[in-house]
């Protein structure tokens, strides 16, 4: 595992003796200032399809315009400026589509070179039945550690618990019964918002949701690097999505946290902790123990929480050095190969006397023909 002068520190896994993690780096992002997609480089809206395959009454079609931002109104409030839960919203279009795909969407970190950390979501799920989200890291179909969520579970708020789906996606080598996991909460993904975590080692992969263990396991667990990612799609297989949705259904996210061991030898590792000037920083990453509340603010590291900044000149130093001693004149370079010229006591120059200005109280400058 890399560690790094630049690391995070994370506490409190629960199920093993006390234990911390060194992590090299760092993507955090605070999703309730987002304001455009545009104008931030950490994630990266996708656009695919799949066709309807098996029980799948229809095909699914990530677009663009089904992300959508809606950040605080005000600080006080839990209200977006569109109306609303606040965050970034990703949404399943409702009814039953007419080019034989429902619409959802798709955001995948910009970072694919992530090895082992501990990642979390602050998250409230949709309460139309009929969907499946997830947020999950990614290689590739047997390189996976998913968090899915499947609306239709949740539709009686009176008969808590809920169940969470933990996945982990391995080679066939691995038996599938040892890489899924129903797991109860004591809350309603739709009621409010909640942190749900995963933390990736060499040797295991640990779920939690509001800093509850949910599951730990050591079977099937990723070792090739890859990239985050949250989704929300239906497809109207009654085995798992179920759906359409008869309403837009959305997912609103909060913020994202990664604390990850990077394999990018060019990763700038600068600036990470807010104590750059201390080449021995190291940030100890807080628990999310309780649901992380919007009207609240949450504790992020790292300096821009993924969001634009302006740049600004260096700051100016109060106490600049003194400025260097000035540099003598120069003596006038002499061709010693001509004959030597006097220096001019009368102000005149050139001429039949061959006086020379040089080196004169009056200036080194006159005319070669006898005047200044």
């Amino acid at each position: 595992m890399t560690h790094s002068l630049y690391a995070f520190l994370v506490l409190g896994f629960s199920f093993v003796p006390p234990l911390d993690e060194l992590w090299s780096d760092v993507l955090e992002s605070d999703f309730l200032h987002y304001k455009n997609m545009n104008e931030q480089s950490d994630w990266v809206r996708q656009v695919w399809d799949i066709p309807a395959v098996g029980t799948a009454g229809w095909g699914r079609n990530m677009t663009l315009e089904n992300t959508i931002t809606n950040p605080l109104a005000s600080d006080v409030g839990a209200v977006g400026i569109n109306g609303g839960d606040p965050g970034l919203e990703i949404r399943v279009s409702a009814g039953e589509p007419k080019g034989g795909a429902v619409k959802g969407a798709e955001i995948a970190s910009a970072r694919a070179d992530m090895l082992y950390g501990s990642f979390r979501v602050g998250m409230k799920y949709t309460n139309q039945s009929g969907t499946c989200g997830a947020f999950f890291f990614y290689y590739n179909d047997s390189q996976e550690i998913d968090v899915e969520f499947l609306s239709k579970l949740y539709q009686n708020p009176s008969t808590k618990p809920a169940d969470l789906l933990l996945v982990i996606h391995a080679g066939p080598e691995v038996n599938s019964s040892l890489l899924f996991r129903p797991s109860t909460v004591p809350f309603f993904p739709a009621d409010g918002y909640h942190e749900y975590r995963f933390d990736w080692t060499p040797e295991r992969v640990t779920y939690y949701a509001d800093g509850q263990l949910l599951w730990d396991t050591t079977n099937g667990v990723p070792f090739h690097p890859g990239g985050l990612r949250l989704n929300h799609w239906s497809n109207g297989d009654a085995g798992w999505s179920a759906g359409p949705p008869k309403q837009d259904a959305f997912m609103h996210f909060s913020y994202l946290k990664a604390y990850f061991n990077t394999t990018n030898s060019a990763a700038d590792l600068k600036l990470k902790c807010r104590d750059p000037s201390d080449p021995q920083a190291v940030c100890k990453v807080p628990d999310q123990t309780s649901p992380p509340d919007p009207r609240q603010s949450t504790v992020f590291l790292s300096p821009n929480k993924g969001l634009p900044v302006n740049s600004s000149p260096p700051p100016v130093n109060p106490n600049p050095p003194p400025p260097p001693p000035a540099e003598p004149n120069p003596a006038p370079v002499v061709n010693s190969s001509e004959p030597q010229k006097k220096v001019s006591p009368d102000n005149s120059c050139g001429g039949a006397n061959g006086y020379t200005c040089l080196g004169s109280q009056n200036g080194n400058c006159c005319s070669s023909y006898g005047f200044w």
